[in-house]
Formats: structure tokens, C-alpha cells, sequence
């Protein structure tokens, strides 16, 4: 396996980055919330399943669900996650047939060594708006956000804006959004507030997942 190739064209996508809006977030009403699980975790190839909740900011309702399977064969190595999972969000993605205002990726956008997380390598492939909400620190610098939903603080990279850390619920570790493509720093946050329902996670990443768990059982029950 040839890192150094992935990474020269790691920076060949990041330079096709849009962080401009292609929408404002006033006017975001579909969000895509899309998550990944494995049957085995600890197998390799094993098989990769993906799904895809489309919510609808407005309603706070489900507009549809869709679900992809492929098998798996790249292992996880940090940095270069889009190479084991994008086959995967690529599959689901296709399958989706709702008109989507935004696509919210379980991983990080910009907030990466070469500015090309799975959102936003994603979002560049495929020309969306995307962003990224990740669970945990990758890169970068920030002042931890106060006790309070929806405080947040920005995060730096070698000085430069990639993204922020957010609480979005009380006494609940925070989380990291930033811009994948088509969508700036601040519209991405917004966008994420947008989803907000009291958990930890907005509400796209948060079905995406629990259906995947759902999924993930009817198969190792088979």
C-alpha cells in the first residue's frame, strides 16, 4: 500500500475544495445524516454497511432511510479513512432519491492533515454540500466550550479556521464540526444546531446510526 500516492492525491482533491456556500443555512431544510458499520470489526475484508437517513429540519421528522452493503478489504488507518469507507458512502448516496440540501458525514471535513476527511472527500467527489460531525480530536487546537448546549469554540490548525468544537448537550463530551465542501465554517455549525434534538449527536448522524445498529443484528441473527 502506497501512503505517499494517497496523500498526493489527498492534496489534489483538497485544492478542488469549495468552502464558499452553495446554500444558506436559512434555507436548509433536507439533511442527509450518513453513517457506516462493519459486521466484523475486528475481520478484514469484512462486510461494510452503510445507511443514510434523509431528516427534515423543519417537520423534525424522517423523510426516508436507505441502506447499502459492500464488502471491505482497505484497512483503517488514521488520516485516510474516506479510502476504507467512501466505497460505502458512495453506494448509499447513489440509492438515495430525495433531494438533500446537505449531507452530514459521521467523521471529520477539513479537520484533517490535508484538509480532506471523509466529508469533505465526499463532498468533493460528488460536488454536494457537505460537512462533518465527528465524535472525538483528530488535529487541531480549541478551547473547550462551556456546559451549555450548543456553545461552541473554533478549532485550529497551524493558525488557520478548519472548524469547531461544540457541546451540544449538557456534561456530554463535545463534538467537532466542520466543512466538507460547498459550505463555510460558520454555515456548517449552523447547519448542525439546525439538527439539535436534545442528544449528544444532531439528529441525522444519530438515526443513521441506530438504524445501522437495527440492521446490523437482522444480519448476525441471519
Amino acid at each position: 500500500m502506497d501512503l505517499s500516492s494517497l496523500k498526493d492525491e489527498q492534496n489534489r482533491l483538497a485544492l478542488k475544495l469549495n468552502l464558499k456556500d452553495r446554500i444558506s443555512p436559512n434555507r436548509v431544510r433536507f439533511v442527509a445524516g450518513i453513517d457506516l458499520t462493519y459486521l466484523n470489526i475486528w475481520k478484514n475484508p469484512t462486510l461494510g454497511i452503510a445507511a443514510l437517513v434523509v431528516w427534515d429540519v423543519k417537520e423534525k421528522s424522517i423523510v426516508d432511510v436507505f441502506y447499502y452493503e459492500q464488502e471491505v478489504d482497505f484497512p483503517y488507518i488514521p488520516t485516510f479513512l474516506a479510502y476504507r469507507e467512501l466505497p460505502l458512502v458512495l453506494g448509499v448516496f447513489k440509492k438515495c432519491n430525495v433531494e438533500v440540501d446537505a449531507f452530514m458525514l459521521d467523521g471529520m471535513g477539513i479537520i484533517h492533515p490535508r484538509k480532506l476527511g471523509i466529508a469533505a472527500h465526499f463532498g468533493v467527489v460528488c460536488d454536494v454540500v457537505s460537512l462533518g460531525c465527528a465524535k472525538s480530536h483528530l488535529i487541531g487546537v480549541y478551547d473547550e466550550p462551556a456546559n451549555v448546549p450548543g456553545d461552541y469554540k473554533p478549532v485550529f490548525v497551524e493558525n488557520e479556521l478548519r472548524g469547531f468544537v461544540m457541546r451540544s448537550r449538557k456534561n456530554a463530551n463535545p463534538i467537532f464540526i466542520s466543512p466538507g465542501n460547498n459550505i463555510t465554517s460558520h454555515s456548517a455549525v449552523e447547519t448542525t444546531l439546525l439538527c439539535l434534538e436534545g442528544y449528544r449527536l444532531p439528529q441525522p448522524t444519530r438515526l443513521a446510526h441506530n438504524y445501522l445498529q437495527q440492521y446490523r443484528r437482522k444480519l448476525l441473527s441471519r
